[in-house]
């Protein structure tokens, strides 16, 4: 009786461990932004002739639920003022309100709907774009690597890449498709931090 006891106690004990493992390693709280990663554009259909660009200025939390994938989230803001390209005068022009429309829409936002795991490495994420005041669905492909889970806050816990594309007109950027073209390719690379 008592060796049988103590059997029902080591895995009683042995299961709530794991559970406060799991529980404990399951969900992390991570950030991301423009002051450690980059955030770029390319405008056009044509490998010769595009425009690229970039973000300086956004930020983003992400909630990462290695148990239970689908409960993860990820919500980004980005300042639209902050786009740089190698033309200032390029820049200034997709500022206007022909495109960004910067002084009426001053932020774009992406928030999840649906995170999935592709991979060891890999994750598809489904959400919705929203900018110039109009939310469409978009698609990210995401590369988690470089993992710390035991980084102390504010040191790199995971490297993050992550592609999508868009189609400007969805967003009401139709001005020179006819030359330039519809599709915007957007590449994210970044740490992720506690």
């Amino acid at each position: 009786m008592p060796t049988r006891f103590l059997g029902l106690f080591v895995v009683a004990a042995a299961t709530l461990l794991s559970v406060a493992g799991q529980s404990a390693w399951a969900a992390e709280d991570l950030k991301i932004g423009g002051n450690r990663g980059t955030m770029e554009f390319a405008i056009g259909d044509s490998r010769i002739f595009r425009t690229t660009g970039g973000f300086q200025t956004w930020q983003g939390n992400v909630q990462v639920n290695d148990a239970d994938m689908p409960k993860s989230a990820v919500e980004v803001t980005v300042q639209t003022d902050s786009l740089k390209m190698m033309d200032r005068q390029q820049a200034d022009m997709l500022k206007d309100s022909d495109f960004f429309d910067v002084d009426r829409f001053p932020q774009m936002t992406f928030r999840s709907e649906k995170v999935q795991r592709t991979g060891t490495e890999t994750l598809k994420i489904d959400g919705f774009l929203t900018l110039r005041g109009v939310t469409r669905p978009m698609t990210l492909d995401v590369t988690v690597s470089d993992r710390k889970p035991n980084a102390a806050p504010g040191a790199r816990y995971a490297r993050v890449r992550a592609k999508g594309t868009i189609k400007r007109s969805d967003f009401g950027m139709t001005k020179y498709v006819d030359l330039v073209g519809d599709n915007v390719e957007i590449s994210i690379t970044t740490d992720a931090w506690r």
